[in-house]
């Protein structure tokens, strides 16, 4: 193998360790909720909210629950739904359902 090459393959490599080991953070310039639903979820089935505001990351607001089954549901910030258990303020849990 000629030194050229072989000094090829090694750049390559390090750069592969260098760009393995760059922190990636957990939203990556871009929205986390793929496709919002418009259906109900019952305050009863709701463990957490997580509020995320518009920002340089995503252009639009983000509402996401994690229900207590552990799985997490984007919910359109526009459901007729959402806003009628916000002023009814989740039966009083609203300070235990907001992270």
């Amino acid at each position: 193998m000629s030194r050229t090459s072989t000094m090829t393959i090694l750049l390559l490599l390090l750069c592969a360790f260098a760009a393995h080991g760059i922190p990636t953070l957990e939203i990556q310039g871009r929205c986390q909720c793929i496709q919002p639903t418009w259906k109900f979820i019952h305050p009863k089935f709701m463990k957490s909210m997580k509020y995320i505001p518009r920002g340089l990351h995503c252009e639009r607001l983000e509402i996401i629950f994690k229900l207590k089954s552990g799985k997490k549901i984007c919910v359109n910030p526009r459901a007729k739904w959402l806003k009628v258990i916000f002023k009814a303020g989740f039966g009083r849990k609203t300070k235990k359902l907001i992270e």
